[in-house]
């Protein structure tokens, strides 16, 4: 509907322009030109002026509306995603089980000193450290054998005395082993268990520091960090060594004035007047 009364309104300027125009021109064919047909020219050229003004801001609005209506159109696309990936997240997060305060139930002392038996024997202490334990050889002596035809049989009590070794196995145990066999087995067997460090360390460490300036009346805080001390210290050195210079700087000043004064006091000297002489 607008653009029909757009189109409309410029046919009606360019037919006023043109009635206008050949209103001028018969006048001036006919040697006697209308002001008023020149008048009404400039009428429709203005008129028809402020059309095209209106067409190319009509065109910048189509323009501009067809911008905004695919902006709106990536919004829509990228708000449908979004949802839809949410309703997909609310779908997972749906099929997690829910837990409830009712499932929670109390854990025993006897419960925890369980599995920890359990899991004792499999289980180093932090304070544990790997002692390598030197097994010694063990000398095995060769068994009898006989050779027949180029071939080492063993004597005629060997298969018996194979056999009671074998029925003999299953009996043998970590009482017939050896004490350096058991510490390889078992390295932890006899050490004992400590879940935290002893005093000696704690003492050599931070916190003994820490004790010991408490003890000494000291706050802790108050204690510079090494990059600190240095620093304090290099002002301390830059400070006494200005103390220094400024001393030096006085004494120099002192002496060049007790200088002074005793070169007066020696002309003054000089300047007496002496009858005798």
């Amino acid at each position: 509907m607008a653009d029909q009364g757009m189109l409309e309104s410029f046919q009606a300027s360019y037919q006023r322009m043109e009635q206008a125009l050949q209103r001028l021109v018969d006048s001036i064919a006919a040697y006697n030109p209308l002001p008023a047909a020149s008048d009404e020219l400039l009428a429709a050229d203005d008129e028809l002026g402020n059309h095209l003004e209106t067409l190319v801001r009509h065109q910048n609005n189509v323009r501009r509306l067809e911008q905004l209506r695919r902006q709106a159109e990536d919004n829509d696309t990228r708000a449908r995603s979004t949802l839809q990936q949410i309703a997909d997240l609310r779908k997972d997060i749906s099929t997690i089980p829910s837990t409830s305060a009712s499932s929670d139930r109390a854990t025993t002392v006897d419960e925890i000193l369980s599995y920890a038996r359990f899991i004792s024997p499999t289980t180093v202490p932090p304070t544990f450290r790997k002692q390598d334990v030197q097994l010694k050889p063990i000398k095995t002596e060769p068994a009898d054998t006989h050779m027949a035809n180029g071939v080492a049989t063993p004597p005629g009590g060997a298969q018996e005395e194979d056999n009671a070794r074998d029925v003999k196995a299953e009996e043998v145990g970590a009482k017939t082993l050896r004490p350096e066999q058991a510490a390889w087995l078992d390295p932890l067997a006899g050490l004992p268990f400590e879940p935290w460090p002893s005093v000696d360390k704690i003492q050599a460490g931070a916190l003994g520091e820490i004790q010991k300036m408490v003890e000494a009346g000291r706050d802790p805080a108050s204690v510079l960090s090494p990059a600190e001390q240095a620093e304090a210290d290099k002002r301390r050195a830059e400070e006494e060594e200005r103390e220094r210079l400024e001393e030096l700087e006085r004494e120099k000043r002192r002496a060049s004035m007790f200088d002074i004064q005793r070169r007066r006091t020696a002309v003054d000297e000089s300047d007496v007047f002496d009858p005798d002489a």
